[in-house]
């Protein structure tokens, strides 16, 4: 009998160094762990987008139609410096970080940082007033433009440019907003006394004998706390709520016995000698290094209080041009020719304009003539459209441009934008 062989005893497969760690148990919990992450990063993302969509307090660019739309809506909430005041007390000067800007402020002595950032907020925000097709948010009726950048009116753009800055005075109210003056049905046209415009040109007078100084005359007067920048002044015939408007405050001023006043510090593109060329319905007032040159204001005769209607002792001794029509067809005053001032490219001039209405219609035109232009000579022409060059500080871009020429062309008046550009002084604000 042979013996039963034994059976083979069975091999195991040698494992990896992998393997022996556990690693296949490592990697199948990467794999579990990985899928949670994306999963839980899915979630937060779409209610976060949520949430955003839902916010009713959701800033909007404005860009758009007018008042009725939905983007309208969203500017009733609107972002404010926490504590406005206390800014203030740190700083008095508004100055400009670039090499490049257009524009040099004279001395602004209680100028406030509260001032400026509700000017300067507002850069984005493009709250004005504007056409009910075009991009302005507003009445329908008003002029101006917003496409999410600075709002543009003719009155200016919100925020420091490349223009004359902008502030807005209200000669009715103190300036924490106590009536000084009531208006009252029935007296007037408008609802104040002789004596109460009397007062309102006393104002004016405060700035002219301050220098041009408006911050220091109008100290006790409302202040708005937008802050403009004006390329040029031509405003053809409008509603006076326009300027409260341009500025954000027409919900509180009445449009009556108000000041915008526009300063800088500029340089002419060339050794001349300049005068400006305007007027206005009501208040327009030149200054230039502290006198006045130019009183383009329109005339009344409001009974007793004559004496002290007028906004300026200054009268005209320069002759007009010859050819240029005697008002613009856009308003109801007469063009006014200011004094002869010699300037140049390395000499800074400070200059503040004064407008104003007493109430009802507005409109403002202010051009600037020099001794060497071509129709003071022999034969010369005149620019296209029969006027005087448009005074520009800073060189308006296609959007103003658009809006000027709309503005006048009712009238057929296109103003020329093509004439000297002045630009900044090197001496900024003191410091």
């Amino acid at each position: 009998m042979s013996e039963t062989p034994e059976d083979p005893q069975p091999t195991r497969p040698r494992r990896s160094f992998w393997q022996r760690l556990g690693g296949e148990g490592l990697t199948i919990s990467l794999f579990i762990h990985l899928a949670l992450i994306i999963i839980a990063a899915i979630w937060v993302i779409s209610t976060v987008t949520d949430s955003v969509k839902k916010d009713p307090d959701s800033f909007s660019t404005g860009s758009g139609g007018g008042a009725a739309g939905d983007k309208a809506k969203s500017f009733k909430t609107k972002a404010q410096p926490k504590n406005p005041k206390s800014m203030a007390k740190n700083a008095t000067r508004i100055t400009s970080k670039s090499a490049n800007a257009a524009i040099a402020l004279p001395d602004l002595p209680n100028a406030s940082m509260a001032t400026l950032n509700s000017g300067l907020m507002g850069g984005g925000s493009s709250k004005g007033f504007g056409g009910g097709t075009g991009g302005g948010i507003g009445s329908g009726n008003g002029i101006g433009v917003g496409n999410g950048k600075n709002f543009v009116s003719l009155f200016g753009g919100r925020g420091l440019g490349n223009g004359l800055v902008g502030e807005f005075w209200d000669i009715k109210r103190a300036k924490d907003k106590k009536p000084l003056i009531t208006l009252k049905p029935g007296v007037s046209t408008y609802g104040y006394t002789d004596e109460e415009i009397s007062d309102y040109f006393r104002a004016i007078r405060k700035v002219i004998t301050a220098k041009g100084d408006a911050t220091a005359a109008l100290d006790k007067f409302f202040h708005a706390d937008a802050v403009l920048s004006a390329n040029g002044i031509f405003q053809p015939t409008m509603n006076a709520a326009e300027a409260p408007k341009a500025f954000g405050v027409e919900k509180e001023v009445a449009p009556v016995l108000w000041l915008g006043v526009y300063r800088g510090r500029i340089r002419a593109p060339f050794a001349d000698q300049f005068r400006f060329v305007g007027g206005c319905d009501n208040v327009l007032i030149v200054i230039v290094n502290g006198k006045v040159v130019l009183d383009g204001s329109l005339k009344h005769m409001p009974g007793s209080s004559v004496q002290h209607y007028y906004a300026a002792d200054w009268k005209q001794t320069t002759e007009p041009v010859a050819g240029v029509p005697a008002r613009a067809a856009t308003n109801n005053f007469n063009f006014v020719y200011g004094d002869w001032i010699k300037m140049d490219p390395g000499t800074d001039t400070d200059i503040t304009i004064l407008l104003g209405e007493s109430g009802g219609a507005y409109g403002a035109f202010l051009t600037v003539d020099y001794k060497t232009a071509k129709w003071h000579k022999k034969g010369g022409e005149l620019p296209p459209g029969g006027f005087l060059p448009l005074f520009l500080v800073g060189k308006p871009d296609g959007e103003l441009r658009e809006l000027m020429d709309k503005a006048g062309a009712p009238a057929g008046v296109k103003p020329f934008l093509d004439g000297p550009i002045f630009t900044a002084g090197n001496r900024g604000p003191k410091r």
